[in-house]
C-alpha cells in the first residue's frame, strides 16, 4: 500500500507532462482556425519618395557694370521681355561730366603731341647734319613719344566713358519673364566690388525643372529618362508628371545624410507650376500591369512550432525538387539545424528573389509554396511564378494568420 501511495501519484505526473508536452500540441496544432488572404490580379510600382522645388530651366541675373543712380525703371515683376528690350536707364550727368572732361584731356594731349612732333622733326634734321649732340635729340624724341602715348591713353579714356555710358542702358539678354525685380527709380547701386543685381529673368516658364535631393540609399534606384510623379501643396489633388534628365554627381551632406540632386524636367505649358513651389516626387523605379499579386502578410506570416515542425518534411522534399541548385542545400542545411529554424528564421537563408508562403491545398492539408518574386512593395510583392511549375492563379488563398480555437 506505502508503494501505491506514491507509484499513483508519479504516473499522473507523468501522465501531465505526457499530454502537455505531446499530446496537447498535436491537438493544437490540428485545432487551429486559419486567416487567408486571396492573391489577385492587378498593377504594381515600386518607388522613391522625395522632395525638391521648381526652377526655372534658364534663368539669368542681370545686373549693372557700372555705379550710379537708377534714373528710370521699365519693367516689373512678371512682364514678358524680348531680347534687347530696355529694361533701365541709370542717370548719365556724371558720365557725361566725364566724358567732357576726358574730351578736353584728349585735345590737350593732341596739341602737345604736335607740338613735340613739330620740334623732333626740325632737331631730326639738325641732328643729321651735325648740327646738335646725340644727347640732346635723344631728349626731344622721348617727349615726341610721351606726347604719342599721352594722346592714346586720352583717347582710351574717352571710349572706356563711352563705353559705360552704353552700360548705362541696361538691356535684357534674353527672352522671358521678369521673376524678380531688386531695385527702385532714384537708387544708388555701387559695382565697384561685384555686380549688383537688379533682375532675374526666366527664359520659358513653360518648360520648367525641378532640384529633388534624393538619399544615398535609394540614388542606385533613379536613371535618366524615368518617370516621376508629384504634386504641389496648391493643387494637392492634381497629379504631375515629369522625367528624370540628370543625375548630378556632387554630394550634398544635410543632418549627416548624404543626398545627391536629381534633375527632373516638367512640362509647364499649362501654367499651373510656378518657381519656387515644394514637390512630393515618386520616382517610378519599376511597374508592372495585370500581374498576380500577394499580401506581404502571408509572406511575413509566421507559424506556430508545432505548424513549423509538422510542415518541416513538406519543406525539405520541396526544396530539393524546386529550389536552385545554388540555394538548395543552402536552405535544407539553414532548417536542419534547431537555431535557425525558427518561426521567424526559416526562411533567412532564401535571396530576396525567391519566397514562399503557406496555404491549403486541395486535400484539405496545410501546404507550402516556393515562389519567385518581382516588384515588392510596402504592401505587396508580385509572384512571377510558382517554383513546383503549376500556373500563377487566383483560386490560391494564402495564409497570412491563425486563430486558436
Amino acid at each position: 500500500m506505502k508503494r501505491l501511495k506514491w507509484i499513483i501519484p508519479l504516473i499522473l505526473a507523468i501522465g501531465v507532462v505526457v499530454y502537455f508536452f505531446v499530446i496537447k500540441p498535436k491537438v493544437d496544432s490540428r485545432n487551429i482556425e486559419f486567416i487567408y488572404t486571396s492573391l489577385e490580379k492587378g498593377n504594381i510600382e515600386s518607388i522613391v519618395s522625395s522632395t525638391g522645388t521648381l526652377e526655372a530651366i534658364n534663368t539669368v541675373e542681370i545686373g549693372t557694370q557700372i555705379s550710379g543712380t537708377i534714373k528710370k525703371i521699365y519693367v516689373d515683376y512678371n512682364d514678358k521681355v524680348e531680347a534687347g528690350q530696355l529694361l533701365a536707364e541709370m542717370d548719365l550727368k556724371l558720365l557725361e561730366t566725364n566724358l567732357l572732361n576726358a574730351q578736353a584731356n584728349l585735345a590737350v594731349s593732341e596739341v602737345q603731341l604736335n607740338q613735340a612732333k613739330e620740334e623732333y622733326d626740325r632737331n631730326k634734321i639738325l641732328f643729321e647734319k651735325g648740327v646738335i649732340a646725340q644727347q640732346e635729340f635723344s631728349n626731344i624724341k622721348y617727349t615726341y613719344e610721351q606726347a604719342k602715348s599721352a594722346v592714346q591713353a586720352a583717347s582710351a579714356a574717352v571710349k572706356t566713358i563711352q563705353v559705360n555710358m552704353q552700360y548705362a542702358r541696361i538691356t535684357s539678354p534674353i527672352s522671358g519673364t521678369i521673376t524678380e525685380r531688386s531695385v527702385e527709380e532714384g537708387q544708388t547701386v555701387a559695382a565697384s566690388f561685384a555686380t549688383p543685381q537688379m533682375f532675374i529673368i526666366a527664359e520659358d516658364l513653360s518648360k520648367m525643372q525641378i532640384l529633388a535631393d534624393v538619399d544615398e540609399s535609394d540614388i542606385g534606384y533613379i536613371k535618366n529618362n524615368m518617370s516621376v510623379r508629384f504634386t504641389v501643396q496648391t493643387y494637392p489633388d492634381k497629379v504631375f508628371v515629369g522625367k528624370v534628365s540628370q543625375i548630378r554627381l556632387q554630394p550634398i551632406q544635410v543632418n549627416n545624410v548624404v543626398n545627391y540632386q536629381v534633375v527632373v524636367d516638367v512640362d509647364n505649358s499649362k501654367g499651373f507650376l510656378l518657381p519656387g513651389m515644394t514637390t512630393n516626387l515618386e520616382f517610378i523605379t519599376e511597374s508592372a500591369k495585370d500581374v498576380l499579386l500577394i499580401n506581404n502578410s502571408a509572406l511575413r506570416f509566421r507559424p506556430s512550432e508545432q505548424l513549423l515542425k509538422d510542415i518541416k518534411p513538406v519543406l525539405e522534399r520541396k526544396a530539393k525538387t524546386e529550389l536552385p541548385d545554388s540555394i538548395q542545400p543552402i536552405f535544407i542545411k539553414a532548417i536542419s539545424s534547431p537555431e535557425t529554424y525558427t518561426p521567424s528564421n526559416y526562411k533567412k537563408s532564401l535571396p530576396s528573389s525567391i519566397d514562399g508562403f503557406f496555404y491549403t491545398n486541395a486535400q484539405g492539408k496545410t501546404d507550402f509554396k516556393f515562389v519567385e518574386i518581382g516588384i515588392k512593395t510596402g504592401l505587396q510583392s508580385e509572384i512571377k511564378r510558382f517554383l513546383d511549375g503549376s500556373e500563377p492563379n487566383e483560386q490560391i488563398k494564402a495564409i497570412n494568420g491563425i486563430k486558436s480555437k
